[in-house]
């Protein structure tokens, strides 16, 4: 059963590095599409592999096709040629004789991208529920403070006085 290629504006590139590959998106090939996609593996040996096609057994080269075939029906070949080759061929011919191409707007955004990663940086304040008022968090972070400023005294040894640092509960009158 042989599918025929379905061309689309994302190239192969644009999807692997997006990292999201759809199943059939350039079309689906088995086992029996050896010689209608030949050109397309043999050049995906060549420059992915690195692997002569004509050195390869019979065994390996069939092992070698199931690998391309899942890389091509999951749409993670790292370039668009190796899915149609003469599409690819006669575009290039296009691009060097000089006619120049309209590529179709993919509606990529590289200051959403921007905009995503200054998001992602940025923690979220979290409100958690305080049991103190504003004043005397207030009060706590003086009292901290003179804390810090009588270690740095004592270090540089000056007197202290006792009640310096902290500060007292006011008592309840009971009766």
């Amino acid at each position: 059963m042989c599918c025929t290629f379905a061309h689309s504006s994302v190239s192969p590139l644009q999807k692997r590095k997006t990292g999201a590959a759809e199943w059939g998106k350039y079309g689906l090939i088995t086992e029996t599409d050896i010689f209608s996609k030949g050109q397309e593996f043999h050049t995906w040996l060549l420059e992915e592999r690195k692997i002569n096609p004509e050195n390869l057994t019979k065994e390996q080269s069939k092992k070698e096709f199931a690998r391309f075939i899942e890389d091509f029906n999951t749409a993670t070949l790292p370039h668009e040629k190796f899915y149609n080759m003469d599409a690819y061929e006669k575009r290039m011919d296009a691009m060097r004789s000089g006619q120049t191409l309209t590529l179709p707007d993919d509606g990529y955004d590289p200051n959403a991208d921007m905009r995503a990663l200054a998001g992602a940086r940025k923690k979220k304040a979290s409100e958690a529920p305080s049991y103190l008022s504003r004043d005397q968090l207030e009060e706590l972070r003086k009292v901290q403070n003179e804390r810090v400023q009588a270690g740095k005294m004592k270090l540089l040894g000056m007197d202290i006085k006792p009640s310096f640092g902290v500060r007292m509960e006011e008592a309840e009158d009971e009766e």
